[in-house]
């Protein structure tokens, strides 16, 4: 069995990669290149499907040849024609995940068959399904899907592992923005909130570019899809990359894309931040969301880390600085980062030595809950999300609530779980339905108690307790996939038992729950009330996952017993 890689699958580019002892090796494409273009054309000649910079080329010269930037509609219906095939963004992505495969097939000569992909930590279920099954498709089990800027924070905690800091990594791709707030502590990552936007990155600031430079010469942008304005395009991003670097250039367009002479166009940074600011603007909102989600101020961030290829442009960073107050630092190569965090997190469940002491926790990033009706004068309201499991929670994890008919000899209740963070249902999507029977006739309200299990794979089981006879009935969904049924099923819950059973998966966690609670038995009344507060304390904190109160809780317990048991066990 070859070793587990680890995928960026991105917007504008991809990268595969392993952890080879204490390094990651990131493999090079035929070109030589490691990053891949995320670009799929039909070659006219072969009449085959090929990927990276040649199909970037043959779309740039026929835009009916390809696709690009699909990774931005992988979860929706929208479907892609190039030449004479019709292809979604999940076949798509598979195109070039397939060609990554082959390229560190090549490159180790192995066959290579699991994987941990990467996504936007802002995309939704639905979206990370799709990217699981653009990664089924190219021949891959995947082993984990994390959200982007975790990678990168891997990479950079990796080299950091006996720090105590809390960072922000501020990750612009091609087509995405995600904002995240971290916490090292003790060789423990955790992500502690997360925001951003799953339509906007890099790529948007060229096409505004573009569209800036059309109307400057007096010409109407070319209809996208066309050859003109592929052209244009690729004259904007090469001026956009010009202007990280110096403080004007000149943008020559050809006849093909003024539809007459050629011209040539001076650009400023002055001018192209004016172009820019409705986007820079929409920074703003996500980057002060995931401070927020955090419960802290912006200054307690140690650092500010930039991830993404589009974070080179001088008027991001400048942006980033002013709403975090805090100069932005960059780690080797930005466009990097993710896929060799990706390839650390790899090593990581590949068991390798050099990263065993790692513990990495993230987030859900979207609420989880049901719809519920509330009292709004002499009438019950239906349609509000009520959340069961928040956003910003460490996952894995497992939440309940108590919840009550509303009528008199009302026997059941459908329940209806959503995803989202709206107030209203209608604004939030529905993963699933749970029928409740068999609540006892009598006068309103009769209590039931909902639970949600979710782990990090995605498997959200949903279970109903009628308070009054016990009874219970229980679901497990794949968010993103519908219902699970058969052998599917049964792993599934053995999954999610171990995570209702053991939040932490620590021995001396464990230990010391089951010492602490012998010795509550042995104590005098009298010598009870300390270790009594000290223990809830220690499992409120297991309770919530969060490993610096963790960690506090248990030293504080620990002492506690070594102080009543003198050290003696048996």
């Amino acid at each position: 069995m070859g070793p587990v890689v680890g995928i960026d699958l991105g917007t504008t580019n991809s990268a595969i990669g392993i952890l080879d002892g204490e390094r990651v090796r990131l493999f090079p494409n035929p070109l030589g290149d490691v990053l891949t273009p995320s670009a799929v054309a039909l070659d006219p000649r072969s009449r085959m499907l090929v990927v990276g910079r040649t199909a970037k080329d043959l779309i740039a010269a026929n835009p009916h040849l390809g696709a690009t930037r699909f990774k931005t509609e992988i979860g929706t219906d929208r479907k892609y024609s190039i030449g004479d095939r019709s292809l979604s963004a999940i076949e798509l992505s598979a195109h070039v995940l397939d060609a990554l495969r082959s390229d560190a097939e090549r490159a180790i000569g192995l066959v290579i068959n699991r994987c941990v992909v990467t996504v936007p930590a802002y995309f939704d279920d639905a979206q990370r399904h799709a990217t699981r099954q653009a990664a089924e498709q190219a021949g891959f089990a995947v082993e984990r899907i994390i959200n982007e800027p975790t990678a990168a924070a891997i990479a950079y905690g990796m080299h950091k592992r006996d720090n105590e800091t809390t960072f922000a990594v501020v990750d612009l791709g091609g087509g995405t923005f995600d904002a995240c707030v971290m916490e090292l502590f003790e060789g423990i990552l955790q992500v502690k909130s997360v925001a951003g936007e799953s339509r906007l990155g890099g790529e948007d600031f060229t096409a505004a570019l573009a569209h800036h430079i059309a109307a400057q010469v007096g010409i109407d942008a070319p209809a996208e899809g066309t050859l003109a304005w592929s052209l244009l395009y690729k004259r904007a991003e090469l001026a956009k990359r010009a202007l990280t670097r110096w403080q004007s250039t000149d943008v020559t367009l050809s006849s093909e894309i003024t539809g007459g002479n050629e011209r040539e166009l001076p650009i400023t940074v002055e001018e192209a931040n004016r172009i820019w600011e409705p986007l820079l603007q929409r920074l703003h909102a996500p980057l002060r969301s995931a401070v927020r989600g955090a419960n802290i101020d912006r200054t307690e961030l140690a650092e500010v880390l930039l991830v993404g290829g589009a974070t080179r442009s001088p008027s991001v960073r400048r942006t980033v600085a002013e709403i975090l107050d805090r100069e932005p630092v960059t780690h080797g190569d930005p466009d990097l980062l993710v896929a060799e965090g990706a390839a650390i997190q790899a090593g990581m469940i590949d068991g390798a030595k050099a990263v065993e002491e790692m513990v990495v926790t993230d987030v859900a990033s979207h609420s989880l809950g049901i719809s519920s009706s509330k009292p709004i004068g002499t009438k019950h309201v239906a349609g509000y999300f009520t959340p069961i499991i928040h956003r910003n929670t460490i996952i894995p994890t497992s939440q309940s609530e108590y919840f009550s008919t509303l009528e008199d000899d009302q026997t059941e209740v459908r329940l209806q779980i959503y995803e989202g963070d709206a107030r209203r249902v209608e604004d939030n999507r529905k993963i699933g339905e749970l029928l409740i029977q068999g609540i006892p006739r009598g006068r309103a309200p009769k209590s039931f108690y909902v639970h949600l299990t979710y782990d990090q794979n995605g498997m959200l089981e949903v279970q109903a307790e009628i308070e009054e006879t016990k009874a219970k009935v229980s679901a497990v969904f794949r968010r993103e996939g519908g219902q699970l049924t058969g052998g599917e099923l049964e792993i599934a819950r053995a999954r999610l038992r171990a995570v209702r059973g053991d939040p932490m998966d620590r021995p001396r966690y464990r230990d010391l729950h089951a010492r602490a609670k012998l010795l509550w038995s042995e104590l005098n009344p009298q010598r009870r009330d300390k270790l009594d507060v000290l223990l809830e304390a220690f499992e409120a904190a297991m309770t919530t996952r969060e490993p610096k109160q963790l960690e506090r809780t248990y030293e504080k317990l620990l002492a506690c017993c070594e102080e009543a048991d003198r050290g003696e066990r048996w």
